[in-house]
Protein backbone atom coordinates (compact mmCIF):
# COMPACT_ATOMS: atom_id res chain seq x y z
CA UNK A 1 0.00 0.00 0.00
CA UNK A 2 2.79 2.40 0.92
CA UNK A 3 4.55 1.76 -2.38
CA UNK A 4 1.45 2.86 -4.32
CA UNK A 5 1.17 6.05 -2.28
CA UNK A 6 4.85 6.79 -2.93
CA UNK A 7 4.44 6.01 -6.65
CA UNK A 8 1.43 8.31 -7.04
CA UNK A 9 3.11 11.03 -4.96
CA UNK A 10 6.26 10.76 -7.07
CA UNK A 11 4.26 11.05 -10.28
CA UNK A 12 2.47 14.14 -8.99
CA UNK A 13 5.77 15.70 -7.90
CA UNK A 14 7.30 14.95 -11.32
CA UNK A 15 4.29 16.54 -13.04
CA UNK A 16 4.66 19.69 -10.94
CA UNK A 17 8.38 19.93 -11.75
CA UNK A 18 7.73 19.51 -15.49
CA UNK A 19 5.01 22.19 -15.39
CA UNK A 20 7.26 24.67 -13.56
CA UNK A 21 10.12 24.10 -16.04
CA UNK A 22 7.75 24.57 -18.99
CA UNK A 23 6.37 27.80 -17.50
CA UNK A 24 9.88 29.18 -16.88
CA UNK A 25 10.90 28.37 -20.47
CA UNK A 26 7.73 30.00 -21.86
CA UNK A 27 8.25 33.17 -19.80
CA UNK A 28 11.90 33.36 -20.87
CA UNK A 29 11.03 33.15 -24.58
CA UNK A 30 8.24 35.72 -24.11
CA UNK A 31 10.63 38.11 -22.36
CA UNK A 32 13.25 37.60 -25.08
CA UNK A 33 10.70 38.45 -27.81
CA UNK A 34 9.58 41.56 -25.87
CA UNK A 35 13.21 42.72 -25.54
CA UNK A 36 13.91 42.18 -29.25
CA UNK A 37 10.63 43.85 -30.31
CA UNK A 38 9.77 46.60 -27.79
CA UNK A 39 7.19 48.14 -30.15
CA UNK A 40 5.29 44.89 -30.81
CA UNK A 41 1.49 44.92 -30.73
CA UNK A 42 -0.81 42.28 -29.29
CA UNK A 43 -3.55 40.49 -31.24
CA UNK A 44 -6.25 39.02 -29.00
CA UNK A 45 -8.21 36.03 -30.30
CA UNK A 46 -11.97 36.28 -29.78
CA UNK A 47 -13.62 32.88 -29.77
CA UNK A 48 -15.56 30.59 -27.44
CA UNK A 49 -13.57 27.50 -26.50
CA UNK A 50 -15.88 26.52 -23.65
CA UNK A 51 -19.65 26.38 -23.51
CA UNK A 52 -21.66 24.40 -20.93
CA UNK A 53 -23.82 22.82 -23.66
CA UNK A 54 -20.90 22.10 -25.99
CA UNK A 55 -21.45 24.80 -28.63
CA UNK A 56 -17.88 25.99 -29.16
CA UNK A 57 -16.02 27.89 -31.85
CA UNK A 58 -12.25 28.01 -32.02
CA UNK A 59 -10.07 30.39 -33.99
CA UNK A 60 -6.48 29.25 -34.44
CA UNK A 61 -3.58 31.34 -35.73
CA UNK A 62 -1.46 28.80 -37.60
CA UNK A 63 1.33 31.20 -38.59
CA UNK A 64 2.36 34.85 -38.64
CA UNK A 65 4.41 35.85 -41.69
CA UNK A 66 4.91 32.20 -42.58
CA UNK A 67 6.38 31.22 -39.21
CA UNK A 68 4.61 29.64 -36.22
CA UNK A 69 4.33 32.19 -33.41
CA UNK A 70 4.16 31.39 -29.73
CA UNK A 71 0.77 31.93 -28.15
CA UNK A 72 0.50 34.25 -25.13
CA UNK A 73 -2.15 34.82 -22.50
CA UNK A 74 -3.51 38.38 -22.64
CA UNK A 75 -5.91 38.13 -19.71
CA UNK A 76 -8.06 35.63 -17.92
CA UNK A 77 -8.78 32.87 -20.47
CA UNK A 78 -7.81 35.16 -23.37
CA UNK A 79 -5.27 34.00 -25.91
CA UNK A 80 -3.25 36.13 -28.27
CA UNK A 81 -0.12 36.59 -30.36
CA UNK A 82 2.51 39.29 -30.75
CA UNK A 83 2.57 41.14 -34.07
CA UNK A 84 5.42 43.31 -35.32
CA UNK A 85 4.56 46.78 -36.71
CA UNK A 86 3.88 47.00 -40.43
CA UNK A 87 2.23 44.47 -42.72
CA UNK A 88 1.70 40.98 -41.32
CA UNK A 89 0.28 37.93 -43.09
CA UNK A 90 -1.81 35.77 -40.76
CA UNK A 91 -2.81 32.21 -41.56
CA UNK A 92 -6.01 31.51 -39.63
CA UNK A 93 -8.34 28.55 -39.25
CA UNK A 94 -11.85 28.46 -37.78
CA UNK A 95 -13.63 25.44 -36.29
CA UNK A 96 -17.07 24.95 -34.75
CA UNK A 97 -18.33 22.09 -32.62
CA UNK A 98 -21.80 21.22 -31.38
CA UNK A 99 -23.58 18.21 -29.91
CA UNK A 100 -25.04 15.93 -32.56
CA UNK A 101 -28.08 13.69 -32.80
CA UNK A 102 -26.67 10.74 -34.73
CA UNK A 103 -23.07 11.31 -33.62
CA UNK A 104 -21.72 12.47 -30.29
CA UNK A 105 -20.20 15.63 -31.77
CA UNK A 106 -20.50 17.49 -35.05
CA UNK A 107 -17.31 19.37 -35.89
CA UNK A 108 -16.93 21.72 -38.86
CA UNK A 109 -13.47 22.92 -39.81
CA UNK A 110 -13.15 25.75 -42.32
CA UNK A 111 -10.17 25.83 -44.66
CA UNK A 112 -7.23 27.98 -43.50
CA UNK A 113 -7.21 31.49 -44.91
CA UNK A 114 -4.40 33.98 -45.21
CA UNK A 115 -5.18 37.61 -44.52
CA UNK A 116 -2.92 40.64 -44.60
CA UNK A 117 -3.21 43.14 -41.76
CA UNK A 118 -1.52 46.47 -41.12
CA UNK A 119 -0.31 46.88 -37.53
CA UNK A 120 0.77 50.03 -35.72
CA UNK A 121 3.34 49.94 -32.87
CA UNK A 122 2.20 49.30 -29.27
CA UNK A 123 -1.51 48.85 -30.06
CA UNK A 124 -3.97 46.13 -29.09
CA UNK A 125 -6.02 44.36 -31.75
CA UNK A 126 -8.64 41.63 -31.83
CA UNK A 127 -9.41 38.99 -34.42
CA UNK A 128 -12.69 37.12 -34.77
CA UNK A 129 -14.66 35.22 -37.42
CA UNK A 130 -17.90 36.52 -38.94
CA UNK A 131 -20.00 33.48 -39.91
CA UNK A 132 -22.46 35.50 -42.04
CA UNK A 133 -19.78 37.00 -44.29
CA UNK A 134 -17.46 33.99 -43.85
CA UNK A 135 -14.40 36.14 -43.24
CA UNK A 136 -12.08 37.14 -40.44
CA UNK A 137 -12.53 40.52 -38.76
CA UNK A 138 -9.38 42.30 -37.56
CA UNK A 139 -9.95 45.48 -35.55
CA UNK A 140 -8.25 47.74 -33.03
CA UNK A 141 -9.35 47.55 -29.39
CA UNK A 142 -9.84 50.76 -27.42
Amino acid sequence: MTQYVLLVGGMIALGVVVQVVAMVMHNASKKKFEEQNPDASIMEIKDCQFHPLGFTNTLTCLSVNGEPREQIMTGYAKRGHYLTPGKNILELQYETQRPGILHKWVRTTYDPQKIEVDVEPNKKYSISYDKKDEKFVFEEIG
